[in-house]
């Protein structure tokens, strides 16, 4: 007997499959390939003896076991004086804006980002975002109805201070500026293009919104921040940007690419207390806070250092296995074939445009080679708002080893000649 059908919300009708749970569904069907889209952290460098320790340690304490009950919605005091903290250690800025009282800790940043999207933004709203931009946050606006509106980039693929003018210009002129709700920037080692937002770049921004009459939430993704391999990028966020100041400001930040993504907690940071007031109560009918357990382990792996020893031993790998699948593009001769990349300071991704006119789409040929050959990478028509151009792969180093790094470099370079 068939199910009777049900009217679903609007956002029950828009709700599909995330893309790449279609991309991991192709990863698990073939045992053989080797996967460089999903962008895991290191399994092999997990920071198994100190989760374990601190856990015998909670345990062992002959304190209450707090940490096994409920924690509050904006999370642990302890770990929420960090995150501050941090973030005013990190920017050498001090200001009243770096306070406890205005981080939330949830489950991994991007339940910061669908908090903040659900309070800010009505369906047909307007997101300004980068070109590119995380693939995943898009696939978040388009299941809540947000429009993402892509700012165009230059010839050397930076973000376009002129063209986001003339982009402003023309949606004012349409009167679609009444709808643009915020902006998105990634300004560290950015998920896929790796690339980083100066601060003179982001107070142009700055100035170019006020101009237009946009004194817009700002939201800065730190997802990757201190993922460098050798030195910090010379930027602040943008609550030590002078320009930022009129603005309302949201920092986004996450402890699960620096130490343990299974643990699954991140934060938000915001100078607005309305704005993350608004947050912190969908939060509350979302989960009446975020796993207690996961936020004391982290707090204590900060306490002990541990914190800081995962994350300077995952920059080290990081960067090795970069080195690696960099190396094997290069000896594989992928430039000579029409190919180029920026060879990244941090971060886990290399971002690979192809020739004008290739495309690497999932619907394409040149995907179906690259699946039938053994490899996996994200297309990089999912990390542009309208979808375009299709001459772009991202590819994450974060899981493989180095053998398998180079197989799968090699693979890849040997479907791109298929296509050259």
């Amino acid at each position: 007997m068939s199910s009777p059908s049900i009217p679903f919300s609007r956002i029950g009708q828009w709700a599909e499959p995330p893309v790449i749970s279609e991309v991991m569904k192709v990863a698990l069907e073939n045992k053989h390939l080797l996967s460089l889209a999903a962008g895991f952290t290191d399994t092999e460098a997990l920071p198994v003896k100190a989760v374990r320790d601190i856990s015998v340690a909670l345990a062992t304490s002959g304190k209450p076991p707090q940490y096994l009950q409920y924690g509050t919605t904006l999370g642990r005091p302890g770990l929420r004086k960090f995150v501050s903290k941090r973030l005013s250690q990190f920017d050498q800025h001090q200001s009243p804006d770096y306070h406890p009282d205005h981080v939330m800790l949830t489950n991994g940043s991007q339940q910061a980002l669908y908090l903040a999207m659900q309070v800010l933004c009505d369906p047909g709203d307007i997101l300004l975002v980068e070109s590119p931009s995380y693939f995943v946050f898009l696939e978040l606006l388009k299941g809540l109805g947000i429009e993402a509106v892509g700012i165009p980039i230059n010839e050397d693929d930076e973000l376009d201070s002129k063209g986001l003018i003339s982009l402003l210009e023309d949606m004012k002129a349409k009167g679609m500026d009444k709808r643009v709700k915020g902006i998105y920037l990634e300004s560290w080692f950015s998920n896929p293009s790796t690339r980083c937002l100066t601060n003179e770049k982001k107070a142009e921004v700055a100035h170019i919104l006020r101009d237009a009459g946009l004194m817009i939430p700002i939201l800065e993704d730190g997802a990757y921040q201190e993922l460098y391999f050798e030195e910090p990028f010379p930027s602040t966020s943008v609550f030590a940007i002078d320009a930022f100041d009129a603005f309302p400001r949201l920092f986004f930040g996450t402890f699960t690419k620096s130490f343990a993504t299974g643990l699954k907690a991140g934060f938000a940071i915001c100078d607005h207390p309305e704005l993350l007031s608004k947050m912190a109560s969908v939060k509350g009918h979302h989960d009446f806070g975020s796993s207690n357990y996961s936020q004391a382990i982290i707090e204590h792996a900060i306490e002990q250092g541990d914190y800081d020893a995962q994350l300077k031993r995952g920059r080290k790998r990081y960067q090795l296995k970069m080195e690696v699948l960099h190396r094997t593009l290069v000896e594989e001769e992928l430039q000579k074939m029409g190919w180029s990349w920026q060879k990244p300071d941090g971060g886990l991704y290399l971002w690979l445009k192809g020739p004008e006119g290739l495309d690497t789409s999932m619907d394409g040929a040149f995907f179906e080679n690259a699946v039938k050959e053994g490899v996996l990478y994200v297309p990089g028509n999912l990390c542009f708002a309208p979808g375009v151009p299709k001459n772009y792969t991202r590819l994450s180093y974060g899981v493989l080893e180095a053998d398998d790094l180079v197989k799968a470099g090699k693979r890849l370079a040997k479907v791109i000649r298929q296509f050259n």
